[in-house]
């Protein structure tokens, strides 16, 4: 840094002076001497070029840093990723079965003797009211998009559109009986569809757009369609699944995407992806989606419409486009033809599952193996040369399903094409997203974009590198926090061996271990192969360590005290009879220590879908969880608990409410985390000193053993 300082002042100084030379000679009249200007000196040069050189090599160097941090933490948020979708897809069998019991148990008077079961592949919700018939136009279409437009600087929609009289609830994009009209109408189209759809790319002006995921951002939809234009009979778009869940806006993505179906039936195309899944969009944001801005009943019916969403497609029999990729055993399109998939969710580990879940593994990955999703495989360049031979004249797959830094890739020789559309994914990835455009010849091109908020200024490398890392050190926050006492108990025991091998001299010593035990601690204990020592200042680990040394040993427990649930507000309580903080650790243990599960408990709860639960609601929502699992709840219990959660003293609770009982960790720390910016971008969105030096709780971390990690 002092030395790019200097270069950068000699610089500087070398113009300055160069300037006043000049001056002066101009004032002189002898600025030009025989029809030369005056050079300065070849020392001055010399200087000049290594300054300039010095500061074009640490450019250089920073720049290749920065692609470097870039670069693994985006592979560390890859890996947080699919250990999530593993966790997610492992635990939505038994929140699925959870929930049935209780709706079962609810109607019973005694919440007992009821018959509990679960169907592993649910057919479709047949029950349908009376929806007045609406028939979209593509003047409707265009204001509707028209008005989403605004959305990109509103964070809920709220919007008016043409379309027939109806009262609204807020929040609704449009009236529910015309939503309801719009998912029935498409759901029968796409019944009349087979599972592998045929697409016929014929004509020199003709194209077809494939689109990748969306995931419920708006504005990646809305830039396609800018850039592209409508459908036409020259101009097909085929939108390859995962529409929903994690963006904002999911339903207003798939109310342009039905429309558009059913306005140009020939020239929109649809594939399903493994979003469109009632037990992955019921815990991944789409159905809180649909409850915040309709009902249960909407998001049945848009699960409805996603069960009957065809496969793949075959374009001019040569490419076929799948959301996954391929199965564990050998498949034809005869055999994908057959599969029923009219279900709400595909059968776990199925061939319909390998095709929604499936992905490519490295250039030297051989075979079919297990996924680190947790559902479909990793397949390499044999599988698909097998499919080849399988079912010719096939010669090339095009999928989506995995975020890539460029919008697309290429892999296995130009075999396989992953396209993926929504930029900066979750809003925090900074990724590129990307359309692949076909030609009838079967040649293609790339279109990538970036879907950059409507603000002033530019979005720059430091805006996306700092929401990368504010969201990677969020992912691993939470883990930290939820495992605080498994990773305490291997500390310890790695300094227990540590003395009994007599490596160790002093007692006090038996606090510390090096930042190497560390990290290898954290990747044992949170089961993520990611390199922490890149990270350590992320999470709070100071630079200098107890022992005075730079990067020297740490200090384990004050490191994990900055973990530990802030009991505080529990202490401030006046609420007589039952302790609210151990029935809050009670419910937490009961729900499999997975905060996304309290949105399913929510929902059953609140029975009325208000959006509320009252003390009758808790008290019997309460009754019939504890006969699933064995536990008893009084009526103290439950008055204890509302008091508790009531912040706003309604005598209803809300979702804030409820999921605020629940929350993670160190409020500090939280805030910490979330006033991170871009002027903390060079150096890892580090936590403030000020957090660092928190005084060390060693005893209370000891008596916080076994206590609920989520619970604050």
């Amino acid at each position: 840094k002092a030395e790019m300082g200097g270069a950068i002042r000699k610089l500087r100084k070398g113009r300055k002076n160069k300037g006043k030379k000049d001056s002066s000679d101009l004032k002189g009249g002898n600025s030009v001497k025989d029809g030369k200007s005056k050079e300065p000196d070849k020392k001055t040069q010399e200087e000049n070029a290594s300054a300039a050189i010095t500061i074009q090599k640490h450019f250089r160097g920073f720049k290749e840093r920065q692609a470097f941090r870039r670069g693994m933490l985006v592979k560390i948020w890859d890996e947080l990723e699919r250990k999530e979708e593993n966790e997610l897809r492992n635990t939505s069998t038994k929140v699925i079965e959870t929930t049935r019991m209780y709706m079962a148990l609810r109607k019973t008077v005694e919440h007992r003797r009821a018959e509990l079961g679960m169907e592993r592949s649910p057919s479709l919700t047949v029950e349908r009211t009376e929806a007045k018939e609406f028939k979209p136009t593509v003047r409707w279409l265009t204001g509707f998009m028209d008005e989403c437009s605004k959305l990109s600087t509103k964070t809920e929609a709220n919007i008016s559109l043409p379309s027939p009289s109806s009262k609204r609830s807020g929040g609704a994009p449009i009236p529910e009986n015309v939503l309801l009209s719009i998912l029935r109408n498409t759901q029968d189209e796409l019944k009349k569809l087979p599972n592998v759809v045929s697409i016929d790319l014929q004509g020199k002006e003709s194209r077809l757009l494939i689109v990748g995921d969306l995931h419920g951002q708006l504005k990646d939809l809305l830039i396609i369609l800018k850039q592209h234009g409508l459908p036409s009979a020259k101009k097909m778009y085929l939108f390859n699944g995962d529409f929903v869940d994690r963006g904002k806006h999911s339903i207003e993505v798939v109310i342009i995407l039905f429309t558009m179906k059913l306005l140009w039936r020939d020239f929109v195309h649809l594939n399903r992806g493994n979003h469109e899944a009632i037990d992955i969009n019921s815990r991944d944001g789409f159905q809180d989606e649909c409850h915040v801005k309709y009902n249960q009943k909407v998001y049945n019916e848009f699960n409805n419409a996603f069960a009957s969403l065809p496969l793949i497609h075959i374009i001019n029999k040569k490419i076929m486009v799948v959301h996954g990729g391929l199965c564990y055993d050998p498949m034809t399109l005869k055999k994908i033809q057959d599969i029923d998939r009219f279900c709400l969710h595909p059968e776990y580990e199925s061939p319909m599952e390998d095709l929604l879940w499936s992905d490519p593994g490295g250039p030297k990955f051989e075979g079919a193996g297990e996924s680190d999703r947790g559902c479909g495989c990793i397949f390499g360049e044999d599988i698909v040369d097998e499919f080849f031979e399988d079912n010719e004249p096939l010669n090339l797959i095009i999928r989506s399903h995995e975020k890539v830094e460029k919008g697309y890739n290429v892999h296995f020789h130009g075999k396989l094409i992953t396209i993926f559309s929504a930029s900066n994914y979750c809003g925090r990835v900074g990724n590129d997203g990307a359309v692949l455009e076909l030609l009838p010849s079967l040649e293609y091109k790339f279109h990538s974009f970036y879907a950059v908020p409507e603000r002033e200024g530019e979005f720059t490398f430091s805006d996306r590198y700092s929401a990368l890392s504010t969201s990677v050190a969020g992912k691993l926050i939470h883990r930290v926090a939820e495992n605080r006492t498994e990773l305490l108990k291997h500390f310890s025991k790695v300094n227990s061996e540590k003395k009994n091998d007599g490596k160790e001299a002093g007692a006090s010593d038996l606090l510390f271990i090096t930042r190497k035990e560390w990290a290898a601690g954290l990747r044992k204990i949170l089961g993520l192969d990611v390199q922490f020592i890149l990270i350590q200042q992320m999470l709070g680990v100071p630079i200098i360590g107890v022992d005075g040394k730079r990067k020297g040993k740490i200090d384990f427990e004050q490191w994990l005290a900055k973990y530990t649930p802030d009991k505080n507000l529990l202490k401030n309580l006046s609420v007589k009879g039952s302790d609210p903080g151990k029935l809050v650790e009670k419910i937490s243990k009961m729900l499999m220590n997975d905060r996304v599960a309290f949105k399913t408990v929510f929902k059953c709860f609140d029975s009325n879908n208000d959006g509320k639960i009252s003390q009758g609601e808790l008290s019997s929502g309460l009754v019939a969880l504890g006969e699933i699992v064995s536990e008893q709840f009084t009526p103290s219990d439950i008055k204890s608990l509302v008091e508790y959660m009531d912040k706003d003293h309604d005598n209803m609770i809300d979702y804030g409410e409820f999921l605020a009982a629940f929350t993670v960790s160190n409020p500090d720390l939280a805030k910490a985390l979330k006033d991170a910016g871009v002027e903390s971008t060079l150096s890892g969105a580090r936590l403030p000193a000020t957090l660092k030096r928190r005084p060390s709780t060693r005893e209370p971390l000891r008596k916080a053993i076994g206590i609920q990690p989520a619970m604050k």
